[in-house]
């Protein structure tokens, strides 16, 4: 299913540093314990790799449905993997405000 206001999602887009900026918010997550569902509807949530910084968005709403809107984001931490180089420590959540 195609959202409208979320940037492209098809595999093997990447979201440049410019994505990251300006109305986006980084969320360091050892800092918050907000669930998926206290992020507000306009806000589209994405992962950012430490090693080779690449960033990319992920579906809220598959997230919501597979791990339950009550999750914890900081718990899902663990799971993140980095598709351009497969690293899966220490990846971060970012929170992007999504366009109108």
């Amino acid at each position: 299913m195609a959202y409208r206001h979320l940037p492209d999602l098809t595999p093997g887009t990447v979201l440049d540093s410019s994505m990251l900026s300006g109305t986006n918010v980084y969320v360091n997550s050892r800092q918050h314990s907000v669930t998926l569902q206290d992020i507000p509807e306009w806000y589209g949530i994405g992962a950012r790799c430490s090693r080779c910084k690449h960033a990319s968005m992920l579906d809220r709403w598959e997230l919501a449905y597979r791990y339950g809107k009550k999750r914890v984001v900081m718990t899902l931490e663990p799971k993140l993997r980095c598709t351009r180089c497969n690293n899966r420590e220490a990846n971060d959540f970012v929170l992007a405000k999504l366009r109108r």
